[in-house]
């Protein structure tokens, strides 16, 4: 089955996806599926993610607020799917992502038809905590996707494994190990 069925996306959607383990696959994943099917896609992060990850996207480009809805238009129209980021963190190698209030209006005002949005970090680890202001989730979010990487699976409940673990062992008791 494909993802899109699989989550029903419809066009005029705006999707995030949280969580940890596989959240930036699954992103790449629907956005190739839909833009093979001719669909006009906008991808970003209301966080940060790997400049080697945005490369996927077969055209990516930094917002400012100069940039004007025809600059992205025609970005889709070249390339079906565009990856939007405000910023450089050359330190880290990432990008950084788009402001939540900002990618409120995208969809609309640069007539694409679906927005995916990467909403969360875990540093590529399989499980996640989240801490008190994460996930960064847009207020016009119709669909939010949570993701787990089913690799963490009989592996230790630690801080190698579950991203913010200390959160749990606090919260809940847990023990690490």
């Amino acid at each position: 089955m494909r993802l899109r069925e699989a989550l029903r996306i419809q066009r005029g959607e705006m999707v995030a996806f949280v969580g940890a383990g596989g959240k930036t696959s699954a992103l790449f994943r629907l956005a190739e599926e839909l833009r093979a099917e001719g669909w006009r896609v906008l991808a970003t992060t209301t966080t940060r993610i790997a400049e080697d990850e945005m490369r996927r996207a077969p055209s990516s480009m930094r917002v400012t607020t100069a940039t004007q809805p025809q600059e992205i238009k025609a970005r889709l129209n070249d390339h079906g799917f565009v990856f939007l980021y405000s910023a450089d963190d050359t330190g880290r190698h990432k990008v950084i992502g788009l402001n939540p209030d900002y990618i409120s209006n995208l969809v609309d005002t640069v007539n694409s038809d679906v927005l995916l949005i990467e909403a969360d970090g875990s540093r590529r680890l399989p499980l996640k905590a989240p801490k008190d202001h994460e996930p960064v989730i847009p207020e016009d979010v119709s669909l939010v996707v949570p993701v787990a990487g089913l690799d963490v699976l009989g592996q230790p409940f630690d801080e190698d494994h579950v991203y913010n673990v200390a959160r749990i062992i606090d919260r809940y008791g847990f023990q690490e190990g």
